[in-house]
């Protein structure tokens, strides 16, 4: 005998991702150079894992409190404030979350409620979606330009704040497009955040991928900002520990309170042998900086080959490892381009998965070996010429 259910309108409300449909739809091909997931193909650091099978061979692997090891929060609140310039409380402003997407989905729900409206910069991650979606809230996207390198205007997100905005997801450098905002339209859009009693969420996972003298700034380095903002940081990008799930945030008191209730009711704690490995990650930055240098090269073998395809224009990504190419001159449809691709033996992301403001793009990642780089370059080049 069946029975019929109705889910929750949340989840009614909540999208899959469409990097994910890509990424899924790509298992089906045996031979294909695969730029869709935004995964760093380096093996886990050799300090990381060396830390981490010492401790768990002197039995390293229990519950540890909801907000994370001690000592490990110290050492963040020390990263913050030499490479942030944030001053946190390691005590009672700083949690250590299952990846940045555990900061994320906490943060969301302890400051948006169903009704309330969250500001978006479009195009963006798809995963805020389903966050906000989750909350009840209803997502307001703020459209950016490549004319203005996908960096959101502040009087464009002036124009989309009501007595309904509660708060305002910001994601620099950006994916998918690549876009770091620079320090002083940042602190313009602070203000603009004090002005109107509205929260920041910043999203930092990218912070040490920067390119061509961009620089990352922290908006919560300052103090006003930082009492009306929660900054998520993540070790997945910079030190290839995706699988890890290791992130962290800062913010106020109240709020890191309100979170941490959330996450022992969820999760309990982050796996304390993640934990290691983010310590001993924080000890090795040189790591870090292996790995920008890595996929600074990889940027300018993308960029060059994007530049000499016609119809192609891969516009100028200062962070990340993601290029935003304009292909608006190749198709008017870039998820049936993506499916056609495919067949071609290549994998990227359509924009359109990214909102409204990124149909007529593609999303590739250059986190990919060179070798596979050039491969998909090759094959994208012939079904370009061919169409």
């Amino acid at each position: 005998m069946s029975h019929t259910f109705e889910f929750t309108d949340r989840m009614a409300r909540m999208p899959q991702s469409g990097i994910r449909e890509i990424f899924d739809a790509a298992q089906a091909y045996n031979d294909l150079a695969d730029l869709s997931i935004g995964e760093p193909d380096f093996a886990t650091p050799e300090p990381v894992a060396t830390a981490v099978a010492d401790a768990i061979g002197d039995g390293t692997s229990g519950y540890t409190q909801t907000v994370g090891r001690a000592d490990l929060r110290g050492a963040i609140a020390e990263k913050l404030a030499n490479t942030n310039d944030i001053q946190a409380d390691p005590v009672t402003e700083v949690m250590v979350t299952p990846g940045a997407m555990g900061a994320l989905f906490a943060a969301t729900q302890v400051l948006a409620d169903s009704g309330d409206e969250v500001l978006l910069p479009d195009p963006y991650w798809s995963n805020y979606h389903g966050h906000i979606a989750n909350t009840g809230a209803d997502l307001v996207t703020v459209p950016t330009s490549a004319a203005d390198d996908f960096v959101p205007r502040p009087e464009a997100i002036a124009e989309r704040i009501t007595d309904g905005t509660v708060g305002l997801i910001l994601n620099t450098p950006n994916n998918p497009t690549g876009a770091v905002v620079p320090p002083s339209t940042l602190r313009e859009i602070g203000d603009l955040l004090v002005e109107h009693d509205v929260w920041a969420i910043l999203d930092e996972t990218y912070e040490d991928l920067v390119y061509d003298g961009a620089t990352h700034h922290s908006l919560a380095s300052d103090d006003e900002f930082f009492e009306r903002s929660i900054t998520v940081h993540s070790f997945s990008k910079s030190y290839a520990m995706t699988g890890w799930r290791i992130g962290y945030a800062t913010g106020p008191e109240d709020v890191i309170e309100r979170m941490r209730v959330l996450q022992e009711h969820t999760v309990s704690c982050a796996s304390e042998p993640a934990q290691v490995a983010a310590m001993a990650a924080l000890d090795h930055p040189g790591v870090a900086s292996r790995i920008h240098d890595a996929f600074a090269s990889r940027r300018e073998l993308i960029l060059n080959r994007l530049t000499d395809i016609a119809g192609v224009d891969p516009g100028t990504p200062r962070g990340a490892f993601y290029v935003f190419a304009d292909v608006s001159a190749l198709t008017d449809d870039t998820s049936e381009f993506t499916k056609q691709l495919l067949s071609e033996g290549v994998a990227a992301v359509p924009g359109s998965v990214f909102g409204e403001a990124g149909e007529g793009f593609l999303r590739f990642s250059y986190a990919n070996d060179q070798t596979v780089i050039r491969q998909a370059m090759d094959r994208f080049e012939r079904a370009v010429e061919t169409q």
